[in-house]
């Protein structure tokens, strides 16, 4: 991780009055790195605490499925803001002009969902839509694009 570290720090730095999204599935270590970077924010931190009973009971659900990935963009994109200089770590690429992508291969993928007894079905269908969301904003060639292997 601690080349990942080094590697975000200098876009963070490149980028430091932008807006940056760095997206991943779950599991892949989001969570770990913005603890160690000490900077930026976890969406899941801001989006949460605005959603109905009835819209967190309805996400909450397992297994993953398009409607639930379509309304939790909906829901994003109604709730959260990326504010330059301080990175937003998520699962969905908004109004930005910076996206880093957490890749993780499936089988450091597998390793880490069974540690966090989470659904490795859940996490590679969130990694499908990450990869959709990330090849369309892509081939718009509005923003500056990062791709980061994680490796452990």
């Amino acid at each position: 991780m601690h080349n990942i570290l080094t590697q975000l720090q200098t876009i963070f730095e490149r980028h430091k009055d932008e807006r940056v999204c760095v997206i991943g599935t779950i599991c892949c270590g989001k969570s770990t790195l913005l603890a160690q970077l000490q900077t930026g924010i976890d969406l899941d931190d801001v989006l949460w605490p605005n959603l109905s009973a009835e819209e967190t009971a309805f996400l909450s659900q397992t297994p993953w499925s398009q409607e639930m990935s379509d309304e939790i963009d909906r829901l994003i994109y109604k709730y959260v803001t990326v504010t330059p200089g301080i990175p937003l770590f998520g699962s969905v690429i908004l109004e930005c002009e910076a996206v880093v992508y957490l890749d993780i291969a499936d089988d450091i993928l597998r390793t880490h969902c069974q540690k966090r007894d989470v659904s490795f079905e859940d996490a590679k269908n969130v990694k499908r839509a990450i990869e959709g969301d990330w090849d369309n904003h892509i081939a718009k060639r509005e923003k500056a694009f990062y791709y980061l292997q994680i490796t452990e």
